[in-house]
């Protein structure tokens, strides 16, 4: 019975490290989570309003548009960009993103397609490696602290290969973050620039502004569009992280209830094997004491 007292005080050691652990993790995860967000909500209609701008002028005019707005005719060579995390213990984040990648990358081999792969995040290279696939570039310099010059510079080169047909297509997929429980991974086109509705400004209205626009269109869209496609990368960057450290969280915050509910059915078992030991002992003496009678 003593024996079986010191496993559940040991059970109740190791449990209770865990639970400091996951507990401190959650609150991190917390704390970044909100960080973020903050940073995410103010980007999000800045996003959107560029990328309505965009959209209006390039499509009032079919005679002014942008390179980085037209579509290859032969799509052969696809620049693929995937968000994974590099710290592991976020839940199902990483297996979603990567699910869908693969799904992705077997798609575009269907269609006579090269993929050059790009993976930000230890735990996305790792996978790609034990399923023996190349990646062309790797990026461990950009992580939740990055600026928007940091990022910027990644879109630079993925422009070059666009504009030189090095690249028909640059495709990035990333997890939009929604609520604090509801992550979704998502494919989006960011060379051509082909934003969905929802990341558009009042996309529900069809009713078009009208602008005045000096000194003139071309020269507008010469430099708003590599704007808009440098900030709506940043975004889906900022709304990655985010899912990432949202999913982290709730992967913590499950752990460490489970760990207390565990720690409270092993307290209650230790003090049902103490007190068992304690009326064995008593049960002993008695029974010696008749004994000696």
């Amino acid at each position: 019975m003593a024996e079986k007292l010191n496993v559940l005080k040991a059970r109740i050691k190791a449990i209770t490290g865990t639970h400091k652990i996951t507990k401190t993790m959650d609150m991190i995860s917390r704390s970044k989570t909100a960080k973020i967000l903050t940073v995410e909500q103010g980007m999000r209609p800045y996003t959107q309003k560029l990328n309505r701008i965009v959209e209006e002028l390039s499509h009032t005019d079919s005679e002014h548009s942008h390179p980085l707005l037209e579509k290859k005719k032969n799509i052969k060579n696809i620049i693929l960009f995937v968000i994974t995390s590099t710290r592991g213990l976020c839940g199902s984040y990483n297996t979603k993103i990567l699910d869908e990648a693969m799904e992705r990358i077997r798609h575009h081999h269907r269609h006579g397609r090269e993929v050059e792969l790009h993976v930000l995040g230890k735990k996305g290279e790792a996978y790609f490696e034990k399923q023996k696939i190349p990646i062309a570039r790797k990026y461990p310099r950009i992580d939740e602290e990055s600026t928007f010059d940091d990022c910027a510079a990644v879109v630079q080169r993925f422009m070059y290969d666009y504009s030189t047909d090095k690249a028909s297509r640059v495709e990035i997929i990333y997890t939009r973050y929604y609520t604090r429980v509801v992550h979704i991974p998502k494919i989006k086109s960011l060379i051509p620039m082909i934003p969905d509705e929802e990341d558009i400004e009042g996309h529900k209205n069809k009713k078009l502004p009208e602008y005045l626009i000096e000194p003139d269109r071309d020269s507008v869209l010469k430099e708003v569009v590599p704007l808009a496609v440098k900030t709506y990368f940043y975004f889906m960057l900022t709304t990655s992280f985010l899912s990432e450290n949202a999913e982290r969280s709730i992967a913590m915050r499950n752990a460490t209830d489970n760990a207390e509910r565990l720690l409270s059915e092993l307290k209650n078992k230790a003090n049902r094997a103490r007190q068992e030991n304690i009326t064995n002992e008593l049960l002993d003496i008695i029974g010696g004491s008749e004994a000696v009678d």
